[in-house]
């Protein structure tokens, strides 16, 4: 008699997950701090999350609000740690392409 049970769902495969930095991290420094990912990778992450952070702020301008007003405020704050972030990170990389000339 065979089980007629269906086989579990397989994990999410690493580039679903990793599409949305939000999920997986709670604030941008987190993506800096996570030494597994490259500076290209970590770059990559805080510009996804910055375009979804952007598309998000322009929705709630447009009168198409996706998230509560009260959130509004957080949004902005979140984006401007991400683009901190970056800065920081633009940093970084500038600072290890000196030190290989």
């Amino acid at each position: 008699m065979t089980d007629s049970t269906p086989p579990p769902n397989p994990p999410p495969t690493p580039q679903i997950v990793n599409k949305d930095p939000a999920v997986r991290y709670d604030v941008p420094q987190d993506v800096l701090d996570d030494e597994r990912l490259s500076i290209a990778e970590k770059s990559k992450r805080l510009a996804d999350w910055e375009f979804d952070l952007t598309r998000r702020s322009e929705s709630n301008d447009e009168g198409m609000a996706i998230t509560p007003i009260d959130r509004s405020e957080k949004l902005a704050s979140l984006l401007e740690q991400v683009k901190a972030a970056q800065a920081t990170l633009a940093d970084q990389a500038g600072d290890a392409a000196n030190s290989t000339q």
